[in-house]
């Protein structure tokens, strides 16, 4: 019995050459022939399952096990545990998600980015349905508990897998770029444990997913480097996911319910207008009481208005003192406060030193 590898993946054409030795579509048929028993076979392809149709991990193993035995390969997967799919020696691992492969719930002590380039499917997510569309890329966190159904033969679903470990010190600076929805974003995936994932609607977006198609294969190749060079061209791919589509982003209510998927455009409300906004003002312009901003803002980031106003403030004026030869009472006044002293004091409380200490410790850097 021979191992499983996927094959390499026509990513230009969505379509891998259905040749005699191509294993993928091979069990892609198996699969789809058992979700159309499944489905009494005059039930639409692309219809999303109901509830009842979602199965738990003990019954993906009788399924491995019918693959394994019919096509003579074999392979081994704990979903938990990052070693089942991610090589030693790799940070990461670019892979195809199989057509009508039935949606198992589970979990990864890593993180996974769906990125779904042509078709549509479904995710369920804490008991929550994600329908993605194309251009879709979901970001989850470790722990966080989902099953993906992609039964449909046009879904070219990519999956990007990286280690805890290669996340936290390769891409983390990414997401926290002294913005307050940096901060934000890292906040959704790193604490918040029920909700732990970003949906970013990316749409038709040649060059970013022109990028996603440089990293699948470079997955694909056996060249020198290939660690390293998946390693930066993924940064590129989140660095520009962050850049071009912040606004396009699904954050999850922390309270578990929907009814709140602007909030992003609160929060990029606050950073424009971070050095004379007020509560009111803001209200105001979203059309919402007050009292129900500070729920809002509370409730998403952990943080009343006043600190997250605070918080933007003296990123702004850690950037300046790192950027530029302002005076710090320069820099004090052109981000909102006109007590230099007050200035200093919360300067201290945020990053443990002064401003000026700050700027000469910086610049060794």
């Amino acid at each position: 019995m021979k191992p499983y590898k996927q094959s390499c993946y026509n990513f230009s054409t969505m379509y891998s050459p259905r040749s005699a030795d191509n294993m993928d579509f091979k069990i892609e048929d198996y699969l789809r022939e058992l979700y159309l028993q499944s489905h009494n076979k005059d039930c639409s392809i692309a219809e999303a399952p109901e509830a009842g149709h979602r199965v738990e991990v003990n019954h993906e193993a009788e399924i491995n096990r019918e693959i394994q035995e019919r096509f003579h390969i074999h392979f081994q997967i704990d979903h938990k545990l990052e070693e089942s799919f991610i090589a030693s020696g790799d940070d990461l691992l670019i892979a195809r998600h199989l057509r009508y492969l039935p949606p198992f719930l589970h979990t990864h002590n890593f993180f996974e980015i769906a990125c779904l380039v042509e078709g549509s499917c479904s995710h369920y997510i804490n008991g929550q349905q994600q329908n993605l569309a194309q251009g879709d890329i979901l970001i989850m966190a470790p722990g966080t508990i989902h099953a993906i159904h992609a039964a449909d033969d046009d879904c070219l679903l990519i999956n990007i897998l990286i280690r805890s470990s290669t996340f936290n010190s390769a891409f983390l600076n990414t997401l926290t770029n002294k913005t307050i929805l940096g901060d934000f974003f890292r906040k959704t995936l790193y604490h918040n444990k029920e909700h732990s994932y970003l949906l970013f609607h990316a749409g038709h977006d040649e060059s970013l997913f022109r990028i996603l198609e440089y990293l699948y294969r470079e997955e694909c190749s056996d060249k020198r480097y290939k660690n390293a060079v998946k390693n930066q061209i993924a940064e590129l791919f989140f660095s520009l996911l962050l850049r071009s589509h912040e606004k396009d982003v699904f954050i999850p209510n922390p309270t578990g319910e929907n009814d709140e998927p602007d909030f992003v455009f609160l929060l990029k409300y606050m950073e424009h207008n971070y050095q004379s906004i007020s509560l009111k003002e803001m209200a105001d312009f979203f059309h919402y009481s007050e009292r129900h901003l500070i729920r809002l803002i509370q409730d998403y980031t952990g943080m009343s208005f006043s600190k997250n106003i605070r918080q933007i403030r003296l990123n702004h004026a850690a950037a300046l003192l790192e950027g530029s030869e302002l005076s710090v009472s320069e820099i004090s006044e052109q981000v909102g406060y006109s007590n230099v002293s007050h200035f200093r004091k919360l300067f201290i409380e945020r990053f443990s030193m002064p401003p000026q200490e700050y700027r000469t410790a910086r610049r060794k850097w």
